[in-house]
């Protein structure tokens, strides 16, 4: 096996996924080589606003794609809810390891077990419009302010009393070591979390046979179905990581549940559906329960977000 270059953004997170998925790859081939590429992307260096508001398709990933296409990488680990649902031409996920948690956190300065234990109109950090809107529908007195940044800058931010709680995706909190911070897990059945939110995907340029047949072999078949089924429901709507999207499949037994949810930034109105199908039909249902969310008021709530932005 030759020497494989992997591309990754600098921050800690992303060099401990990279350490994840080397470690995965160690264990198939003990002699593997590896090194990294690092690289800095666009929504590294703009942290000035909500995310949402950025245009940019890729926003975490494009740049780091480059370096696979033009030589200077060999293979490259995504947080896979950072992905746009369009692949790039020329490179394939050849493995979804096993999936982390879901599921959202909260961590607040003070102890709270809950969104609603938390005192009247407590300021909380996030760039996400998805967890805005869930937040809003849950308590309509706080306010959430914009929160960019790597992890360990936005638990620091709550601890130095900045923000009264942030929202934050727990397998980053657990990939770093600092689940201790959770005030409380927020269960993703009621507080949805982003379309493979907690996944990783190792990306590969489709014409590398030899690499191909080695990261495959740390591709986990259930992890793959859910996060590709979640990301099917985003695809249909038309949506990327800046609509209010909320999606998470469960696999159990032979059947698979998908629950998603679209809202508005207020939280005022909101579209909800569950739905449970044969594994093998989980692509079908995915549409059909993305065509349902649309029809019953998420095209409305889409339109009304676009339109907003171009004022």
């Amino acid at each position: 096996m030759k020497h494989i270059r992997i591309a990754s953004r600098a921050s800690k997170l992303a060099l401990t996924q990279v350490d994840l998925v080397r470690k995965l790859l160690e264990n198939l081939c003990p002699d593997i080589e590896t090194s990294i590429v690092k690289i800095s992307t666009k929504g590294d260096r703009d942290k000035s606003d909500f995310l949402y508001k950025s245009e940019s398709i890729g926003f975490f990933t494009s740049e780091v794609e480059k370096a696979l296409l033009d030589g200077r990488a060999d293979l490259a680990v995504h947080s896979l809810k950072d992905m746009p649902t369009a692949l790039t031409p020329g490179l394939i996920v050849a493995a979804v390891p096993k999936r982390e948690s879901p599921a959202d956190a909260l961590i607040a300065r003070n102890k709270v077990a809950s969104i609603q234990d938390l005192p009247p109109a407590t300021t909380i950090g996030t760039s996400s419009l998805r967890r805005i809107a869930q937040l809003y529908l849950l308590r309509d007195d706080i306010k959430c302010v914009p929160l960019r940044g790597n992890v360990e800058t936005r638990v620091r931010k709550v601890m130095e009393g900045r923000v009264g709680a942030i929202v934050i995706a727990c397998a980053g909190l657990n990939r770093l070591g600092l689940n201790e911070k959770i005030s409380a897990i927020l269960p993703p059945r009621d507080f949805i979390p982003a379309p493979a939110q907690g996944a990783l995907a190792v990306q590969i340029r489709a014409d590398d046979c030899e690499l191909t047949d080695l990261v495959k072999q740390i591709d986990d078949k259930n992890s793959r179905i859910a996060v590709e089924t979640e990301r099917c429901v985003l695809e249909t709507m038309h949506g990327g990581c800046s609509i209010p999207l909320g999606v998470y499949s469960q696999i159990q037994n032979d059947e698979i549940t998908i629950d998603a949810i679209i809202s508005n930034l207020e939280g005022k109105k909101y579209v909800r559906r569950t739905i449970t199908a044969p594994l093998e039909q989980a692509g079908t249902t995915a549409k059909k329960l993305a065509g349902g969310l649309l029809a019953d008021g998420g095209q409305e709530i889409l339109n009304q977000i676009r339109n907003s932005r171009q004022d």
